[in-house]
């Protein structure tokens, strides 16, 4: 069976001539089919502490679509470890976290622990995994799901989480519009601006401009 030595070997020796994504296309053949074989592999490669070999990672583990529940004990020890910057965090969100959290329903509890990490990309995990990332953006998870993290977050002192907050509002209102829009209509004097702003920029111009105006 193929081992980190030797993806490694595999992935040094394309870095002068391609892009990751190439190189990520052209280890993905070699890795292994099993799914435990596969995780175990991955975390090998994740404690190398290379984000580029992160970010593939990443890309395989959405192609072989490796979203099943036993995984997220991998998973959860990676992003308290090894998520460290707002990019890194919503690429894992978009490929990792979001995908589990949609299969699986129950790990919303995951979701609000990580609402009182004392690490900041922890924090804006929690809003940036109820994020859908497809085409474009989307939130599927309900309402009231979205606000208790929203809650939970609102008054978070570091930008990187303010910003993922107003986000997730952002998208929530394309699904739920008279439920933000109530939400921030009676919120609007104890949520910070920069949520408020982001949190209004999907809405048509008549409730920006009235909601602004408050």
């Amino acid at each position: 069976m193929i081992d980190k030595e030797k993806i490694l070997e595999i992935i040094e020796s394309q870095k002068t001539s391609n892009s990751m994504e190439k190189i990520a296309r052209r280890v993905f053949h070699e890795l292994p089919t099993g799914k435990q074989e596969s995780i175990e592999l991955f975390d090998d490669l994740v404690r190398t502490g290379d984000w580029s070999i992160f970010w593939m990672v990443t890309l395989w583990i959405k192609r072989k679509e490796l979203y099943d529940l036993q995984f997220m004990e991998f998973y959860e020890t990676w992003l308290y470890d090894h998520i460290d910057t707002w990019g890194k965090c919503d690429v894992y969100c978009y490929r990792v976290l979001n995908p589990m959290v949609e299969k699986h329903p129950k790990l919303f509890d995951n979701v609000i622990k990580w609402t009182g990490s004392s690490k900041t990309y922890v924090r804006r995990a929690a809003a940036v995994s109820l994020l859908q990332s497809t085409g474009s953006f989307k939130v599927d998870q309900s309402s009231e799901r979205v606000l208790k993290v929203v809650e939970k977050l609102k008054h978070d002192e570091d930008i990187h989480v303010q910003k993922a907050v107003g986000w997730l509002l952002k998208y929530a209102y394309l699904s739920y519009p008279n439920t933000i829009y109530h939400y921030l209509k009676d919120d609007v004097d104890d949520l910070p601006r920069v949520i408020f702003r982001y949190a209004l920029e999907k809405t048509p111009d008549d409730v920006k401009d009235e909601l602004m105006s408050l």
